[in-house]
């Protein structure tokens, strides 16, 4: 399964799950976010740090948080 730094900043993105890295509280806050599997998200840039638009924010998450969702492609426009 590939992660949003697999992809480039416009991507339309499904989130898929997270690594199994990603601590337990972790995975909490992003689900409180909004961030569980089927969430469609757009990715909006990697730097200075990764930026994601969820329905209507848009969240700034660490590098190691990034590296740690899993996404795929959206087959939505």
């Amino acid at each position: 399964m590939r992660t949003l730094h697999d992809f480039a900043p416009g991507s339309k993105l499904v989130v898929r799950g997270f690594d199994s890295t990603l601590a337990p509280d972790l995975r909490g806050h992003l689900s409180a976010w909004g961030l569980t599997p089927g969430t469609p998200i757009t990715l909006l840039a990697h730097h200075p740090v990764t930026r994601i638009a969820v329905e209507h924010a848009e969240l700034a998450l660490e590098d190691v948080i990034a590296y740690a969702i899993l996404v795929e492609e959206s087959n939505q426009p």
